[in-house]
């Protein structure tokens, strides 16, 4: 699947799965009214030894190694440089959420780092397939 726009879709389906579920079982963020699922916690949750495992692994090489960059308030993408995620929490909210955030929220398909679209598209078929249930 090469159409980023699917692969995007897909992971989208699996990431709303995936909240969902968390909501559901009351891993909820305290601070919020509206119910919101809890992404720090559920790091938190996971513990170092899931990091290394991921690592052990190699499932994650890119999204660990060349973490997704975020969009500033001047509209440039920081950092320059990423740097590469060294836990957990920051695979599941430097990496993993901030993928959902910048797909859902159109910066991949609005000009995103030059360069990017294959990247993007291996970081959407590797978190899809991650996510999907045997």
């Amino acid at each position: 699947m090469n159409d980023p726009y699917k692969v995007a879709a897909e992971f989208a389906r699996a990431f709303g799965e995936a909240e969902y579920a968390m909501k559901r079982f009351g891993n909820l963020r305290q601070d919020r009214e509206a119910a919101q699922a809890d992404w720090n916690a559920f790091a938190r949750d996971l513990s170092q030894d899931f990091f290394a495992a991921i690592v052990d692994i190699g499932i994650a090489k890119t999204l660990i190694g060349e973490p997704p960059r975020s969009l500033t308030n001047d509209l440039q993408w920081a950092p320059e440089t990423p740097v590469p995620l060294t836990n957990v929490h920051e695979l599941i909210v430097q990496g993993v959420c901030r993928v959902r955030n910048s797909y859902l929220h159109g910066e991949k398909f609005r000009g995103g780092p030059n360069g990017q679209w294959a990247r993007d598209i291996r970081l959407k078929k590797r978190l899809t397939r991650c996510s999907t249930p045997p």
